[in-house]
C-alpha cells in the first residue's frame, strides 16, 4: 500500500500541439494533398487519412500530442501549441539579416555597356566612365576596412557591363583575395555579364580571380535575342554568346547561369532557346543552368514596359518554362527558397560601389546619385544617412500582408526596393513585390513531386489544384498598390504616418 503521507502521483502533463501556420496544402486527385511547410521545408504527399487527421486538429485548434502525430511534428507541419511561430521566423530572419560575420559587396567598375537593350534600367544614354585609379584605390582601402573581423565575404561584379573595365576587376580581386586568405576569411565571387566578352582568355583570368559563376542573359532564340539584346551598333550578339558559353564550360572554367527575361512577347522563343541549348549539349551536367525572370520597369531611366506581364500571367508562363527546362536538363529539381529577399539592400554591412565611389544599397539605384547612402571617396551627405535609414528600417514583419502570408519564411518580403523606392517603379510588376512563387506555388510543388515520382500528370486537379483560383490565391492575400504605398509612405514620412 502507498504511504499515506506521500502526495499521490499525477500523470505527466501532455504537450499540446497545433497546426503550423506555415503549412501549405495543394489538393490533387483522389482526396490527396501535397503538403509543404515553408519553415521546415518538409514536403509530403498526404492521403485521405492524413487529411482527416489534419482536419480534426485544424477544427479543434489544438490537442494533446500522441504517437499518431509523430510524422507531422517531425515534418514541422504540427508545432507545440505554445510556439509563437512568427516570432521564431522573425528571429531567424534577423539572425541572417544582421549577421556581422558575413559581408556581401557588389562592385560596378563601370556603368558603360556595349549593348543597347530596350528595357535596360540605364536607358539608352549610358555613361562611359570607369573607375579612376583614385577611386579604385579608395575602394580597396574601404573594402579592406570593412572586411576586418568577417568570416566570409562574397563579391559580385556588376555594371553596365563589368568586362568593359577589366583592369579594376583584376586589381580589386587580387587585393581582396590576398587579404581574405591572410585573415582566414572565406572568399567567393560571381559576375553579372552580357557574355559578349566572356572569351576563354577572360574566363581564365576570372577563374584566377575566383569568380566561380557568371550570369548571362539570353532572351530567346537567335532572332528574338538579337532584336532585344544587340550591340549599341545594332549588330546581333546571340551567336558569339553561345560560342563563348560552349568554350568556357568545355574547359570547366566557369559555371554559367543563363537568365531569360520574359515579357508578353517571347515565351515561345524562350522555349526555342531551351532547345538550342540542349542541341549544343549544354546543361546542368556541364555547368549550364537556366532561370527565368520577368521584365520590370523599376527605374526612372527605363523606357517603361508596354509588354510586361501581370504577376499572375508571368507566374503561368514561368511554370510552363520551368517544366520544360527541368525536362531538358537545364534546371535542377525545383526547390523553394528561404528568405528570398535577403539581398545586399537589406543587410546593414553590405553595399554596392559604383564607378565614382558612391555607395548604394540596391543594384536598381546605381544610376541615381541622389539615392546613394555614402561614398568611399567623399564626406557623407545629410541625405545619405536618411536614405540608409530607410533600408535598415524596412522589415517584412512591419506590415500585415507579409506577416499574414504562409510564404513569409520563403519570401522574406521579396524586393525591398519596391517598398523603399516604390515611387521609382511603374506598373504591377515594377511596383508590387510579391514573387512569382506567390502565384504558382502549387504548380511548382507539383512539378517537384512529379520529378520525384510521387505523382503523374493525371494527379493534377484542374479545378482545385492551381494556386490562382476563383476565390483568390491558395497562398493568401497579396500586396496591392494601396498596401505598398502605405508602407512606402511610412518609410519616407514616419512622423506623418504615426500622427
Amino acid at each position: 500500500m502507498p504511504d499515506g503521507n506521500l502526495e499521490p502521483l499525477t500523470p505527466q502533463a501532455v504537450t499540446a500541439i497545433k497546426p503550423s501556420r506555415y503549412t501549405v496544402l495543394v489538393p490533387i486527385v483522389g482526396n490527396r494533398h501535397l503538403a509543404y511547410n515553408t519553415v521546415s521545408q518538409s514536403f509530403s504527399v498526404w492521403d485521405a487519412d492524413d487529411m482527416a487527421q489534419w482536419g480534426a486538429l485544424v477544427a479543434r485548434g489544438s490537442m494533446p500530442f500522441g504517437k499518431a502525430w509523430r510524422g507531422f511534428t517531425q515534418g514541422g507541419y504540427v508545432v507545440n501549441a505554445a510556439t509563437d511561430e512568427m516570432e521564431q521566423v522573425k528571429a531567424s530572419y534577423e539572425r541572417a539579416r544582421f549577421n556581422d560575420s558575413h559581408m556581401m559587396v557588389t562592385i560596378a567598375p563601370t556603368l558603360s555597356c556595349n549593348f543597347g537593350c530596350h528595357y535596360c534600367f540605364q536607358g539608352l544614354d549610358k555613361p562611359l566612365t570607369r573607375m579612376t585609379p583614385t577611386v579604385r584605390a579608395a575602394t580597396k582601402d574601404w573594402l579592406l576596412r570593412q572586411l576586418e573581423g568577417r568570416r566570409s565575404f562574397h563579391l559580385t561584379w556588376y555594371g553596365g557591363e563589368p568586362l568593359m573595365d577589366q583592369e579594376t576587376i583584376w586589381d580589386v580581386s587580387a587585393e581582396a583575395i590576398a587579404y581574405c586568405d591572410a585573415n582566414g576569411i572565406k572568399y567567393t565571387s560571381m559576375m553579372i555579364s552580357n557574355g559578349y566578352k566572356m572569351t576563354v582568355d577572360v574566363a581564365e583570368k576570372l577563374r584566377k580571380a575566383r569568380v566561380a559563376r557568371v550570369q548571362i542573359t539570353i532572351d530567346g532564340d537567335a532572332e528574338t535575342h538579337d532584336s532585344r539584346r544587340h550591340l549599341t551598333s545594332g549588330r546581333g550578339t546571340f551567336a558569339k554568346i553561345i560560342d563563348n558559353i560552349k568554350a568556357v564550360t568545355a574547359r570547366k572554367l566557369l559555371k554559367v547561369s543563363v537568365r531569360v527575361n520574359i515579357d508578353g512577347t517571347n515565351e515561345s522563343e524562350a522555349m526555342a532557346l531551351l532547345d538550342v541549348l540542349r542541341g549544343e549539349r549544354l546543361g546542368i551536367h556541364n555547368g549550364v543552368s537556366v532561370y527565368f525572370a520577368p521584365v520590370e520597369s523599376v527605374a526612372e531611366n527605363a523606357t517603361g514596359c508596354d509588354s510586361c506581364l501581370s504577376k499572375t500571367d508571368y507566374a503561368e508562363v514561368e511554370s510552363r518554362l520551368h517544366t520544360a527546362a527541368f525536362e531538358k536538363g537545364l534546371m535542377a529539381l525545383p526547390k523553394m527558397p528561404k528568405f528570398l529577399g535577403l539581398c545586399t539592400a537589406v543587410k546593414p554591412n553590405s553595399y554596392v560601389v559604383v564607378p565614382n565611389g558612391d555607395l548604394h544599397k540596391c543594384w536598381d539605384t546605381v544610376m541615381d546619385p541622389a539615392l546613394r547612402v555614402g561614398s568611399v571617396v567623399s564626406a557623407p551627405r545629410r541625405s545619405d544617412a536618411r536614405t540608409n535609414h530607410m533600408w535598415t528600417e524596412w522589415s517584412p514583419f512591419d506590415n500585415p500582408v507579409c506577416t499574414g502570408c504562409k510564404l513569409l519564411p520563403a519570401c522574406g518580403g521579396a524586393c525591398a526596393f519596391k517598398f523603399v523606392h516604390n515611387d521609382y517603379a511603374s506598373g504591377e510588376t515594377g511596383k508590387l513585390p510579391c514573387p512569382s512563387l506567390k502565384f504558382n506555388m502549387a504548380e511548382q510543388l507539383f512539378l517537384r513531386a512529379k520529378a520525384r515520382g510521387f505523382v503523374s500528370d493525371d494527379d493534377w486537379d484542374q479545378n482545385n489544384s492551381p494556386t490562382v483560383r476563383d476565390g483568390g490565391l491558395l497562398t493568401g492575400n497579396r500586396h496591392t498598390f494601396d498596401s505598398i504605398q502605405a508602407i512606402h509612405g511610412a518609410l519616407h514620412f514616419p512622423q506623418a504616418a504615426h500622427s
